[in-house]
């Protein structure tokens, strides 16, 4: 079985990685795993070659991270036709384009909306009715970006807040910081940056540092990276969300294993394998 991630340098897929490989640990007899990934978030043209490999090595079952919710889907159709079991781990694919190509890839994640709305409703109670937002979110391929972001929305609607502009962070804290000062330079009076993970809440942390604004604009994340935890505690980041990367890698080869060995066919397989999601604040 292999397991293909995104952002290896990310903490997050990291852990990932680490569940992935604990889970062969405890259950080595039963079967033999690869963990690979690629440097960045978004790089497409290298997962697909990872995929390719992976097709051309007549690997059993894939585990994937896509990184794009719609341009990763080609590939794996190529590895659904070579026969092997593809399952979506975190970042969901396309629904429509799933629909669209006939075929089910079953999804293992949280339900990154709810985990989104439950950090935003923590920070907004934190602030008085008609105070402007801004939103970081990822890159526009994501269904993860998207989903979070209407989290985000939904919780500033019913606080009555008002959402001042959206960037995208594209998943990395040097981007996130980009964007956090470019929307202060748009709306000065932000009092809030909700972000759509750990590493650009961390990249906004730096740009309101720099800014001398880190005393009266809140910032919250989502992930729950280890990198965070510490900002936590000064009130640096406000909130996150863990949506355990650890049990997500579990749960899903788990699905993977038992389908391997009870012979299920893809299209008997779960179509979502909802994990948990946990909201993170100081108290």
């Amino acid at each position: 079985m292999a397991v293909v991630l995104k952002a290896m340098r990310n903490e997050f897929f990291a852990l990932m990685g680490e569940g992935a490989r604990a889970h062969h640990a405890r259950r080595q007899a039963e079967y033999e795993l690869l963990v690979q990934g690629i440097d960045g978030e978004t790089d497409v043209a290298a997962q697909e070659r990872l995929v390719v490999k992976l097709i051309e090595q007549r690997v059993h079952a894939l585990v994937i991270v896509p990184a794009d919710s719609n341009a990763m889907l080609p590939v794996l159709l190529k590895a659904l036709k070579a026969g092997v079991l593809v399952v979506n781990l975190d970042n969901k694919l396309d629904d429509r384009a799933l629909a669209t190509a006939g075929v089910n890839i079953p999804f293992v994640g949280p339900s990154n909306f709810q985990g989104s709305r439950s950090v935003g409703d923590y920070v907004a109670k934190q602030l008085p009715r008609a105070s402007r937002v801004g939103i970081i979110e990822g890159p526009p391929g994501s269904i993860n970006a998207k989903a979070r972001s209407d989290g985000f929305r939904a919780a500033i609607a019913a606080a009555g807040l008002r959402l001042a502009a959206v960037r995208s962070g594209h998943w990395t804290q040097t981007q996130g910081r980009a964007a956090a000062s470019e929307l202060m330079r748009l709306a000065p009076d932000i009092k809030a940056l909700l972000c759509g993970n750990d590493n650009m809440a961390l990249g906004a942390v730096q740009a309101l540092r720099e800014l001398g604004r880190s005393s009266d604009v809140l910032v919250c994340g989502y992930d729950n990276i280890p990198s965070v935890r510490p900002l936590i505690a000064q009130g640096l980041i406000l909130a996150t969300a863990d949506q355990f990367p650890v049990k997500q890698a579990e749960y899903a080869l788990d699905v993977v294993l038992k389908a391997l060995q009870t012979g299920q066919r893809q299209t008997e397989l779960p179509s979502i394998i909802q994990s948990p999601v946990q909201l993170v604040t100081r108290s």
